[in-house]
Protein backbone atom coordinates (compact mmCIF):
# COMPACT_ATOMS: atom_id res chain seq x y z
CA UNK A 1 0.00 0.00 0.00
CA UNK A 2 2.81 2.42 0.93
CA UNK A 3 4.49 1.57 -2.36
CA UNK A 4 1.30 2.43 -4.28
CA UNK A 5 0.96 5.79 -2.48
CA UNK A 6 4.59 6.63 -3.22
CA UNK A 7 4.13 5.74 -6.87
CA UNK A 8 1.00 7.91 -7.07
CA UNK A 9 2.84 10.88 -5.48
CA UNK A 10 5.77 10.40 -7.86
CA UNK A 11 3.35 10.26 -10.80
CA UNK A 12 1.65 13.54 -9.88
CA UNK A 13 4.97 15.26 -9.20
CA UNK A 14 6.28 14.12 -12.57
CA UNK A 15 3.10 15.33 -14.28
CA UNK A 16 3.34 18.72 -12.53
CA UNK A 17 6.99 19.07 -13.52
CA UNK A 18 6.14 18.09 -17.08
CA UNK A 19 3.30 20.66 -17.17
CA UNK A 20 5.56 23.44 -15.89
CA UNK A 21 8.24 22.54 -18.40
CA UNK A 22 5.72 22.54 -21.24
CA UNK A 23 4.50 26.01 -20.18
CA UNK A 24 8.04 27.35 -20.05
CA UNK A 25 8.91 25.81 -23.39
CA UNK A 26 5.82 27.33 -24.98
CA UNK A 27 6.59 30.78 -23.59
CA UNK A 28 10.21 30.58 -24.71
CA UNK A 29 9.07 29.57 -28.19
CA UNK A 30 6.72 32.57 -28.27
CA UNK A 31 9.62 34.85 -27.26
CA UNK A 32 11.72 33.35 -30.05
CA UNK A 33 8.98 34.07 -32.58
CA UNK A 34 8.87 37.67 -31.35
CA UNK A 35 12.62 38.03 -31.83
CA UNK A 36 12.17 36.78 -35.40
CA UNK A 37 9.42 39.42 -35.98
CA UNK A 38 6.79 36.69 -36.39
CA UNK A 39 4.30 38.61 -34.31
CA UNK A 40 1.11 36.92 -35.47
CA UNK A 41 2.54 33.47 -34.77
CA UNK A 42 3.81 34.62 -31.37
CA UNK A 43 0.41 36.05 -30.49
CA UNK A 44 -1.38 32.87 -31.52
CA UNK A 45 0.95 30.76 -29.39
CA UNK A 46 0.56 33.05 -26.37
CA UNK A 47 -3.22 32.91 -26.72
CA UNK A 48 -3.10 29.09 -26.70
CA UNK A 49 -0.92 29.19 -23.59
CA UNK A 50 -3.30 31.66 -21.93
CA UNK A 51 -6.20 29.28 -22.56
CA UNK A 52 -4.20 26.38 -21.13
CA UNK A 53 -2.99 28.41 -18.11
CA UNK A 54 -6.02 30.56 -17.21
CA UNK A 55 -4.67 31.44 -13.74
CA UNK A 56 -1.29 32.76 -14.95
CA UNK A 57 -1.02 36.51 -15.61
CA UNK A 58 2.09 36.30 -17.79
CA UNK A 59 0.51 35.11 -21.08
CA UNK A 60 -2.15 37.87 -21.29
CA UNK A 61 0.45 40.40 -20.11
CA UNK A 62 2.85 39.50 -22.93
CA UNK A 63 0.01 39.48 -25.47
CA UNK A 64 -1.06 42.97 -24.40
CA UNK A 65 2.54 44.20 -24.52
CA UNK A 66 3.10 42.77 -28.00
CA UNK A 67 -0.16 44.16 -29.38
CA UNK A 68 0.51 47.61 -27.91
CA UNK A 69 4.02 47.70 -29.34
CA UNK A 70 3.03 46.59 -32.84
CA UNK A 71 0.10 49.01 -33.01
CA UNK A 72 2.44 52.01 -33.28
CA UNK A 73 3.57 51.01 -36.79
CA UNK A 74 0.15 50.18 -38.22
CA UNK A 75 -0.95 52.38 -41.13
CA UNK A 76 -4.51 51.08 -41.36
CA UNK A 77 -6.41 53.08 -38.73
CA UNK A 78 -9.21 50.55 -38.31
CA UNK A 79 -6.76 47.69 -37.77
CA UNK A 80 -4.72 49.86 -35.42
CA UNK A 81 -7.78 50.68 -33.36
CA UNK A 82 -8.72 46.99 -33.15
CA UNK A 83 -5.17 46.08 -32.13
CA UNK A 84 -5.15 48.63 -29.33
CA UNK A 85 -8.58 47.49 -28.12
CA UNK A 86 -7.37 43.88 -28.07
CA UNK A 87 -4.28 44.92 -26.07
CA UNK A 88 -6.58 46.66 -23.62
CA UNK A 89 -8.74 43.55 -23.21
CA UNK A 90 -5.75 41.32 -22.49
CA UNK A 91 -4.21 43.70 -19.96
CA UNK A 92 -7.57 43.75 -18.16
CA UNK A 93 -7.33 39.95 -17.96
CA UNK A 94 -3.78 40.16 -16.62
CA UNK A 95 -4.80 42.79 -14.08
CA UNK A 96 -7.62 40.59 -12.80
CA UNK A 97 -5.15 37.74 -12.25
CA UNK A 98 -2.44 39.91 -10.67
CA UNK A 99 -3.88 43.15 -9.23
CA UNK A 100 -1.60 45.98 -8.11
CA UNK A 101 1.20 44.73 -10.34
CA UNK A 102 3.68 47.44 -11.34
CA UNK A 103 4.50 45.76 -14.65
CA UNK A 104 0.85 45.70 -15.66
CA UNK A 105 0.50 49.43 -14.96
CA UNK A 106 3.46 50.10 -17.27
CA UNK A 107 1.67 48.30 -20.11
CA UNK A 108 -1.55 50.19 -19.31
CA UNK A 109 0.43 53.42 -19.79
CA UNK A 110 1.90 52.09 -23.04
CA UNK A 111 -1.59 51.33 -24.36
CA UNK A 112 -2.56 54.92 -23.58
CA UNK A 113 0.49 56.11 -25.54
CA UNK A 114 -0.64 53.97 -28.47
CA UNK A 115 -4.05 55.65 -28.31
CA UNK A 116 -2.46 59.11 -28.23
CA UNK A 117 -0.18 58.27 -31.17
CA UNK A 118 -3.10 56.91 -33.18
CA UNK A 119 -5.21 60.05 -32.73
CA UNK A 120 -3.36 62.90 -31.00
CA UNK A 121 -6.09 65.44 -31.76
CA UNK A 122 -8.70 63.50 -29.78
CA UNK A 123 -6.63 61.57 -27.24
CA UNK A 124 -3.69 63.86 -26.53
CA UNK A 125 -5.26 66.12 -23.94
CA UNK A 126 -7.70 63.60 -22.48
CA UNK A 127 -5.19 60.78 -21.88
CA UNK A 128 -1.97 62.63 -21.03
CA UNK A 129 -2.81 63.15 -17.36
CA UNK A 130 -4.07 59.59 -17.04
CA UNK A 131 -0.89 58.21 -18.62
CA UNK A 132 1.24 60.19 -16.20
CA UNK A 133 -0.79 58.79 -13.29
CA UNK A 134 -0.36 55.21 -14.54
CA UNK A 135 3.42 55.53 -14.63
CA UNK A 136 3.42 57.12 -11.18
CA UNK A 137 1.25 54.27 -9.86
CA UNK A 138 3.67 51.73 -11.35
CA UNK A 139 6.55 53.39 -9.51
CA UNK A 140 4.58 53.56 -6.26
CA UNK A 141 3.90 49.82 -6.50
CA UNK A 142 7.53 48.95 -7.20
CA UNK A 143 10.24 51.60 -6.95
CA UNK A 144 12.80 49.17 -8.40
CA UNK A 145 10.89 48.66 -11.67
CA UNK A 146 13.12 50.26 -14.33
CA UNK A 147 10.41 50.18 -17.01
CA UNK A 148 8.17 52.38 -14.85
CA UNK A 149 10.91 54.97 -14.35
CA UNK A 150 12.20 55.10 -17.94
CA UNK A 151 8.64 55.13 -19.33
CA UNK A 152 7.68 58.09 -17.16
CA UNK A 153 10.83 60.01 -18.06
CA UNK A 154 10.44 59.45 -21.80
CA UNK A 155 6.79 60.52 -21.57
CA UNK A 156 7.77 63.74 -19.77
CA UNK A 157 10.49 64.38 -22.35
CA UNK A 158 7.81 64.52 -25.04
CA UNK A 159 6.15 67.43 -23.26
CA UNK A 160 9.50 69.13 -22.70
CA UNK A 161 10.36 68.99 -26.40
CA UNK A 162 7.13 70.77 -27.29
CA UNK A 163 8.47 74.06 -25.94
CA UNK A 164 12.17 73.28 -26.41
CA UNK A 165 12.81 72.86 -22.70
CA UNK A 166 16.35 71.90 -21.76
CA UNK A 167 16.44 68.10 -21.87
CA UNK A 168 19.54 67.76 -19.68
CA UNK A 169 17.64 66.91 -16.44
CA UNK A 170 15.58 64.29 -18.27
CA UNK A 171 18.69 62.79 -19.83
CA UNK A 172 20.31 62.54 -16.41
CA UNK A 173 17.24 60.86 -14.94
CA UNK A 174 17.13 58.47 -17.88
CA UNK A 175 20.77 57.58 -17.29
CA UNK A 176 19.90 56.78 -13.68
CA UNK A 177 17.18 54.46 -14.88
CA UNK A 178 19.82 52.43 -16.73
CA UNK A 179 21.34 51.63 -13.35
CA UNK A 180 17.95 50.30 -12.29
CA UNK A 181 17.94 48.04 -15.34
CA UNK A 182 21.41 46.78 -14.44
CA UNK A 183 20.36 46.04 -10.86
CA UNK A 184 16.97 44.56 -11.73
CA UNK A 185 16.47 40.83 -11.20
CA UNK A 186 13.28 39.37 -12.71
CA UNK A 187 11.35 36.86 -10.62
CA UNK A 188 12.01 34.19 -13.25
CA UNK A 189 13.09 33.89 -16.87
CA UNK A 190 9.52 34.46 -18.10
CA UNK A 191 8.92 37.62 -16.05
CA UNK A 192 9.17 41.08 -17.68
CA UNK A 193 12.77 42.01 -18.38
CA UNK A 194 12.59 44.37 -21.36
CA UNK A 195 13.17 48.09 -21.92
CA UNK A 196 16.89 48.65 -21.46
CA UNK A 197 17.65 48.62 -25.20
CA UNK A 198 14.93 51.21 -25.82
CA UNK A 199 16.26 53.42 -23.03
CA UNK A 200 19.82 53.25 -24.39
CA UNK A 201 18.51 54.17 -27.85
CA UNK A 202 16.78 57.26 -26.47
CA UNK A 203 19.98 58.20 -24.65
CA UNK A 204 21.94 58.09 -27.91
CA UNK A 205 20.06 61.17 -29.09
CA UNK A 206 19.91 62.69 -25.63
CA UNK A 207 23.52 63.13 -24.53
CA UNK A 208 23.04 65.64 -21.74
CA UNK A 209 20.92 68.22 -23.56
CA UNK A 210 22.32 67.61 -27.03
CA UNK A 211 18.81 67.64 -28.47
CA UNK A 212 18.16 71.09 -27.04
CA UNK A 213 21.46 72.42 -28.37
CA UNK A 214 20.68 71.03 -31.84
CA UNK A 215 17.26 72.68 -31.77
CA UNK A 216 18.87 75.98 -30.80
CA UNK A 217 21.36 75.63 -33.65
CA UNK A 218 18.50 75.00 -36.04
CA UNK A 219 16.86 78.27 -35.06
CA UNK A 220 19.89 80.15 -36.42
CA UNK A 221 18.85 79.02 -39.91
CA UNK A 222 16.07 81.62 -39.93
CA UNK A 223 18.02 84.20 -41.90
CA UNK A 224 15.78 86.51 -43.92
CA UNK A 225 16.49 90.14 -43.05
CA UNK A 226 13.69 92.60 -42.22
CA UNK A 227 10.99 89.90 -42.05
CA UNK A 228 9.56 89.12 -38.63
CA UNK A 229 6.61 87.44 -36.93
CA UNK A 230 5.07 89.37 -34.04
CA UNK A 231 2.90 87.24 -31.77
CA UNK A 232 0.45 88.90 -29.38
CA UNK A 233 -1.76 87.23 -26.78
CA UNK A 234 -4.26 89.87 -25.59
CA UNK A 235 -6.36 87.91 -23.10
CA UNK A 236 -4.06 86.32 -20.53
CA UNK A 237 -5.81 85.45 -17.28
CA UNK A 238 -3.73 86.26 -14.20
CA UNK A 239 -0.17 87.46 -13.86
CA UNK A 240 1.60 84.43 -12.45
CA UNK A 241 4.28 82.67 -14.49
CA UNK A 242 5.20 83.38 -18.11
CA UNK A 243 3.85 82.85 -21.61
CA UNK A 244 5.89 80.38 -23.68
CA UNK A 245 5.75 80.83 -27.45
CA UNK A 246 7.07 78.17 -29.83
CA UNK A 247 7.64 78.52 -33.58
CA UNK A 248 7.51 75.48 -35.89
CA UNK A 249 8.37 75.28 -39.59
CA UNK A 250 7.01 71.86 -40.61
CA UNK A 251 4.54 69.13 -39.76
CA UNK A 252 7.48 66.96 -38.68
CA UNK A 253 8.89 69.52 -36.24
CA UNK A 254 5.38 70.09 -34.87
CA UNK A 255 4.69 66.36 -34.43
CA UNK A 256 8.04 65.81 -32.71
CA UNK A 257 7.54 68.87 -30.49
CA UNK A 258 10.84 70.32 -31.74
CA UNK A 259 10.34 74.07 -32.36
CA UNK A 260 12.94 75.92 -34.37
CA UNK A 261 12.74 78.90 -31.99
CA UNK A 262 11.05 79.83 -28.72
CA UNK A 263 10.31 82.97 -26.74
CA UNK A 264 9.26 83.70 -23.15
CA UNK A 265 7.41 86.74 -21.96
CA UNK A 266 6.24 88.17 -18.66
CA UNK A 267 2.60 89.23 -18.51
CA UNK A 268 1.75 92.93 -18.46
CA UNK A 269 -1.85 94.18 -18.20
CA UNK A 270 -3.21 90.80 -19.26
CA UNK A 271 -1.24 90.54 -22.49
CA UNK A 272 2.15 89.67 -23.98
CA UNK A 273 3.92 90.30 -27.27
CA UNK A 274 7.05 88.63 -28.68
CA UNK A 275 8.91 88.95 -31.99
CA UNK A 276 10.64 86.27 -34.06
CA UNK A 277 13.11 88.15 -36.26
CA UNK A 278 14.85 87.37 -39.57
CA UNK A 279 12.24 84.82 -40.68
CA UNK A 280 12.78 83.10 -44.03
CA UNK A 281 9.87 82.49 -46.43
CA UNK A 282 8.03 79.28 -45.67
CA UNK A 283 5.19 77.63 -43.77
CA UNK A 284 5.05 78.04 -40.00
CA UNK A 285 2.86 77.46 -36.95
CA UNK A 286 2.92 79.03 -33.49
CA UNK A 287 1.81 77.57 -30.16
CA UNK A 288 1.50 79.54 -26.91
CA UNK A 289 1.24 78.22 -23.35
CA UNK A 290 0.56 80.04 -20.08
CA UNK A 291 3.20 78.38 -17.91
CA UNK A 292 1.85 79.40 -14.53
CA UNK A 293 4.20 77.33 -12.34
CA UNK A 294 7.40 77.73 -14.36
CA UNK A 295 7.93 74.04 -15.19
CA UNK A 296 7.92 74.78 -18.96
CA UNK A 297 5.30 72.17 -19.83
CA UNK A 298 1.55 71.73 -19.89
CA UNK A 299 0.01 70.50 -16.62
CA UNK A 300 -3.08 68.31 -16.55
CA UNK A 301 -5.86 67.43 -14.11
CA UNK A 302 -6.28 63.83 -13.02
CA UNK A 303 -8.99 63.47 -15.69
CA UNK A 304 -6.57 64.58 -18.40
CA UNK A 305 -7.89 68.10 -18.93
CA UNK A 306 -5.31 70.92 -19.26
CA UNK A 307 -4.78 73.07 -16.16
CA UNK A 308 -3.14 75.92 -18.10
CA UNK A 309 -4.34 78.07 -20.99
CA UNK A 310 -2.93 77.57 -24.47
CA UNK A 311 -3.57 78.66 -28.03
CA UNK A 312 -2.20 78.38 -31.56
CA UNK A 313 -1.99 80.47 -34.71
CA UNK A 314 -5.29 80.87 -36.62
CA UNK A 315 -7.16 80.31 -33.31
CA UNK A 316 -8.82 77.10 -34.48
CA UNK A 317 -9.39 75.31 -31.20
CA UNK A 318 -10.61 71.73 -31.17
CA UNK A 319 -10.64 68.93 -28.63
CA UNK A 320 -7.10 67.75 -28.02
CA UNK A 321 -3.73 69.41 -28.59
CA UNK A 322 -3.05 71.95 -31.38
CA UNK A 323 -2.78 70.59 -34.92
CA UNK A 324 -0.26 71.80 -37.51
CA UNK A 325 -2.79 71.80 -40.33
CA UNK A 326 -5.08 74.09 -38.34
CA UNK A 327 -2.28 76.35 -37.13
CA UNK A 328 -0.11 76.71 -40.23
CA UNK A 329 0.40 80.00 -42.07
CA UNK A 330 2.71 81.25 -44.82
CA UNK A 331 5.50 83.80 -44.58
CA UNK A 332 6.50 85.46 -47.88
CA UNK A 333 8.48 88.68 -48.11
CA UNK A 334 6.80 90.82 -45.47
CA UNK A 335 6.41 90.77 -41.71
CA UNK A 336 3.32 89.34 -40.03
CA UNK A 337 1.38 90.25 -36.90
CA UNK A 338 -0.42 87.33 -35.26
CA UNK A 339 -3.00 87.57 -32.49
CA UNK A 340 -3.49 84.34 -30.55
CA UNK A 341 -6.29 84.06 -28.04
CA UNK A 342 -6.47 81.68 -25.07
Amino acid sequence: MVRIVILVVIYFISQLTHSQTKFEQGMQQAFTLMSEYKYDEATNMLERIANAEPENWLPPYHIALLKARTSFNMKDKSKQKAQIKSAEDFIVDADALSPDNSEIYVVKAMINLAKIASNPMVNGATLSGQTLALYQKAIALDKTNPRAHSGLIEFEMGSARFFKQDLTPFCQRLQESVKLYDAFKPANKLSPNWGKERTLKVLEGCDGGKATNEATATSSKITSENVSITVTVPNVSGTEGEILVALYNSWESFAKREPIATKKSKITDGKISVVFEAVSPGTYAVVCLHDKNGNERMDFDSNGMPQEDYGSSNNRMRMGPPNFEDAKFTVENKSLNLTIRF
